[in-house]
């Protein structure tokens, strides 16, 4: 057993979970790469309709989104880096490769502007991840939640934002150069507050938390992350085009949809992070994943709007709360310091973002994206076995 796995916090038991200035600044850091995070996929029809791309090709872009990540996520996992600079260098630096992805043309140049977006912007999203761990250590479950809900938040903004510029006269480009301005805004508080150095995790046991002795093993939550990002990734990415394509909803639209679906997962991660506190996290990551279960048949078998939105809003709730409820998980399963395990979970996530979304490309370029995202379900169903081959082994269920 780990020695994070044997430990969950060093906070007394009786210490009740509480949002500091560190914790309210890590939450707008969040914002701020949940904008930058969220782009991609309301962008990629513009985007394709610029280039005459395939799906196929189009996934591409997300593959090189995918391959910043790991990139960043593997440097982490061996890192000892000081936080601050790598937030703040990370967030302005993705920015800048944003307004190259909204204003460059080449296919050349939006595929490395998607490396780059998600390489510095992942650098930056694993330590705001560890200062929140760090912070409140047994709560870290609600902490990194409440945290998804910032990501949320952002995730409804920017299709919006994006179908909203493209009506306008400054294009959908434009919806980038908003975007710089609110990252700035967060990088002056992160420069104004302080935040916990990295530190490795002390050897107190937590006997009165869900997740105590014995816990999950690495790989095992490392397997529910890489399944729930795929299962995460493909649907954000897809869905604009897949509501464009096979259900028949006009392009605009489509996309302004997207913000239902962010809208969903702002719920499902306010419903987790409620939950967190009374249940084990294991326990409500299977909810959750039972909840996506049920959302995308619906979607899947939709030919019009009305079906469509309920489908997407169901398998959103569902998904919401997955990626931080696992990862809260893996950092308790880790032996490394919090950067160091978000590290590691960052770099299967990659995989995750990779294989969905060209997945279901590569099945749509065949027979059409609702055969395609058929993997949705594949995933949530690896996820769920995960979990279910934790608690036979009596690994913290």
């Amino acid at each position: 057993m780990s020695r994070r796995g044997r430990t969950a916090s060093a906070e007394p038991e009786t210490a009740s979970y509480r949002r500091d200035a560190a914790t309210w600044t890590a939450f707008a850091a969040l914002f701020a790469f949940g904008i930058l995070n969220a782009a991609l996929g309301p962008a990629l029809p513009y985007l394709r309709e610029i280039q005459h791309t395939s799906y196929l090709a189009g996934a591409l872009h997300q593959v090189a989104f995918s391959l910043g990540g790991m990139a960043a996520g593997i440097h982490a996992s061996r890192s000892h880096a000081p936080r601050r600079p790598m937030i703040i260098t990370g967030l302005l630096a993705a920015t800048a490769a944003g307004v190259v992805l909204g204003y460059a043309r080449a296919f050349a140049a939006t595929m490395t502007a998607a490396f780059l977006l998600s390489a510095f912007a992942t650098a930056a999203l694993i330590r705001i991840w560890a200062v929140l761990a760090d912070l409140h250590h047994r709560h870290r479950a609600v902490a990194m939640t409440e945290g998804e809900v910032a990501v949320s938040l952002a995730g409804i903004l920017t299709p919006a934002l994006i179908s909203a510029c493209a009506v306008t006269a400054l294009g959908w480009q434009f919806s980038f150069v908003i975007a710089a301005a609110l990252v700035a805004a967060a990088a002056i508080a992160l420069r104004l507050t302080r935040i916990p150095r990295a530190t490795p995790a002390p050897d107190i046991p937590d006997t009165a938390h869900a997740d105590a002795v014995p816990g999950p093993t690495p790989l095992r939550t490392l397997t529910a992350i890489a399944a729930v990002v795929a299962l995460e990734f493909t649907t954000s990415f897809w869905a604009a085009s897949y509501l464009h394509d096979d259900v028949g909803i006009g392009q605009d639209t489509a996309v302004a949809l997207v913000s239902a679906l962010y809208a969903a997962n702002l719920a499902g991660r306010l419903l987790a992070s409620r939950l967190a506190r009374h249940l084990s996290t294991t326990a409500v990551l299977r909810l959750s994943l039972a909840t996506a279960l049920v959302g995308a048949p619906i979607l899947l078998a939709a030919h019009g709007p009305v079906l469509a939105t309920v489908g997407l809003v169901v398998t959103g709730v569902g998904i919401g709360g997955t990626f931080p409820l696992a990862a809260a998980l893996h950092v308790a399963a880790s032996p490394r310091t919090a950067d160091q395990a978000l590290g590691q979970i960052l770099t299967v996530a990659g995989l995750g973002q990779i294989a969905g979304p060209l997945l279901a490309g590569a099945l749509a370029q065949l027979s059409g994206l609702r055969v395609g995202l058929l993997v949705l379900l594949a995933f949530a169903l690896l996820a769920a076995a995960s979990t279910r081959t934790s608690r036979r082994a009596g690994a913290g269920s």
